[in-house]
């Protein structure tokens, strides 16, 4: 099972996420579920830091990815992470929708 995290600030903003897990939808390798959700979360935090050039704190081990985005945000800046991030929660919806039973999502305020 894959648990996806977001946390949000009173904002509404996504300050950060986790994924933890794995699908076990197929054999390691050709599991579609794992690499699903691995690339939309991977590429938000490549996007956030090499489009938006955001220092983001990270962690990925196998079974893990954690991603933080700085509290220092300027609007602008702020916006245009939303995007993103909300591009990929879009994606990670979509997924959960035909895969529900290898996806738990919580979206919470913090």
């Amino acid at each position: 099972m894959i648990k996806i995290h977001i946390y949000r600030d009173q904002e509404k903003n996504i300050m950060q996420y986790s994924v933890e897990g794995h699908a076990n939808a197929a054999e390691y390798g050709s599991d579609i579920v794992c690499a699903s959700i691995s690339i939309l979360t991977q590429t938000t935090m490549l996007a956030l830091y090499e489009l938006l050039s955001i220092d983001i704190a990270y962690e990925i081990e196998d079974g893990w990815l954690y991603c933080k985005l700085p509290d220092n945000l300027s609007n602008d800046i702020r916006e245009k992470a939303n995007l993103i991030l909300d591009t990929m929660i879009i994606g990670i919806k979509g997924t959960q929708g035909m895969y529900q039973e290898y996806i738990e999502f919580y979206d919470e305020e913090v």
